[in-house]
């Protein structure tokens, strides 16, 4: 079992093979922040990306750009987000910085997102999500953040992490206008994709047990996940699931289509700020296992498909467990 431990990190830093990684803009309830290096460093090669419960999109921005790509959320809120740093970060960055650290404003914003403007309504999803405890923001969950102990850059540490929050913003604007972003459900995302072998699909589902509560509008429910999964295991793409064990995942996943489990030991942090040791599962189809083996991406392209770029073509559905290619 691998562990794994949250480390403080820059904006964006340059790893051994001089690829860039950019870290998330901002704090979001069950993101994948502290895997987020393990997970990338495990991809196999790929012309399509798709994250299909993106919240802060850490994998994302972790790993390095690819051909196509495609960024998805039912959560209004984060696609507004990711909107107006894609087409209005001037504007959405100034409107941050001169916003201070304050429970009234975190109070305020919290209350209602419900406005015409669509930059203050990002904004008030940063203050949400960025002064509570663990990027909590609907109803009550998560109260207002504070630290009576740490100090950061001359400043008290929660201050200090919003005050650089506009440079955190806008190392990612350039990144981001590579992406395509989705607000669909994430069943017809996978649908969508399933007869592309070049696509490599990382799905983080909220959780099916008693915290997912937290997410606004992600379905939670045991119906969903055994569509979503079955909806997986009939896709011809490169597929990576993370989550926690449970039963039902277990049971389809690995005893039903013999999907490769890896767990991970991790750190994660409570609404009351302190942190829990879990254990996180990656699930791995055979597709993804096979192209990471090989080092290469599980598709043979026509010589007419690479003149016209033709990067992630369709292909008839193999319903073997091992791709061999």
């Amino acid at each position: 079992m691998v562990q794994v431990r949250g480390s403080k990190q820059d904006s964006k830093h340059t790893t051994s093979n001089g690829n860039l990684r950019f870290k998330a803009p901002f704090g979001y309830y069950g993101s994948k922040l502290r895997l987020v290096s393990r997970i990338v460093d495990g991809l196999p090669p790929h012309n399509a990306w798709v994250e299909a419960f993106c919240g802060s999109a850490a994998v994302t921005f972790a790993k390095p750009p690819a051909p196509i790509e495609i960024i998805n959320d039912l959560n209004d809120e984060i696609v507004n987000l990711f909107q107006q740093l894609r087409n209005n970060s001037d504007a959405l960055c100034r409107s941050v910085s001169l916003t201070p650290y304050s429970k009234t404003e975190f109070r305020d914003s919290r209350k209602s997102m419900e406005v015409s403007d669509p930059v203050e309504r990002a904004r008030r999803f940063l203050v949400a999500t960025m002064m509570t405890v663990n990027g909590t923001y609907n109803g009550n969950a998560g109260g207002f953040s504070v630290s009576q102990s740490y100090s950061r850059n001359g400043k008290e540490a929660r201050v200090s992490r919003w005050y650089n929050l506009p440079e955190r913003l806008e190392a990612v604007v350039e990144r981001l206008k590579h992406v395509r972003i989705e607000n669909r459900d994430a069943r017809e995302l996978v649908k969508k994709f399933s007869d592309r072998p070049a696509t490599l699909m990382y799905l983080d589902p909220p959780y099916n047990v008693s915290r997912s509560f937290k997410y606004v509008i992600d379905p939670s429910d045991e119906g969903f996940h055994e569509e979503l999964l079955e909806a997986c295991c009939e896709s011809n793409c490169m597929i990576l699931i993370s989550g926690y064990d449970n039963p039902l995942y277990k049971s389809v996943l690995k005893r039903k289509y013999g999907w490769t489990k890896e767990k991970i030991s991790a750190t994660t942090r409570a609404t009351d700020g302190k942190d829990l040791s879990r254990v996180e599962v990656l699930w791995k189809n055979d597709a993804f296992i096979a192209a990471k083996r090989a080092n290469r991406i599980p598709i043979n392209l026509s010589a007419s498909e690479r003149k016209g770029k033709k990067l992630n073509p369709p292909r008839k559905h193999r319903r073997t467990r091992f791709q061999n290619f």
